[in-house]
């Protein structure tokens, strides 16, 4: 009986090893899972916004481009443009400057 007693007593410490180590293991698991999650959530978030800022800025290469060539080849939209944005007048004339 004595030698039995010996022989279960390790078998349940082995078995309670297992069992632990198992718990640990998927502990573990469970935890870089939702550390992962966490990642993957925030990633998606930061994507979204530059694909936001992305459009946003596209939009605006589009409208400049625009502008470049109506300045280009446009010499009636250059003369407004440069008459409104930098107070620019022919000679002999007189502009008067209206602020809001």
């Amino acid at each position: 009986m004595g030698k039995q007693s010996v022989k279960s007593k390790q078998q349940r410490y082995i078995n309670i090893f297992w069992v632990t180590l198992t718990v640990v293991i998927a502990i573990c698991t469970i935890l870089v899972t939702i550390s992962t999650l966490g990642n993957m959530v925030r990633t998606r978030s930061h994507r979204r916004e530059v694909e936001r800022k992305i459009a946003i800025l596209e939009r605006k290469i589009e409208g400049d481009s625009i502008f470049i060539e109506r300045i280009k080849h446009d010499p009636e939209f250059m003369e407004e443009y440069a008459r409104e944005t930098f107070h620019m007048q022919r000679k002999g004339e007189t502009v008067y400057i209206l602020e809001n």
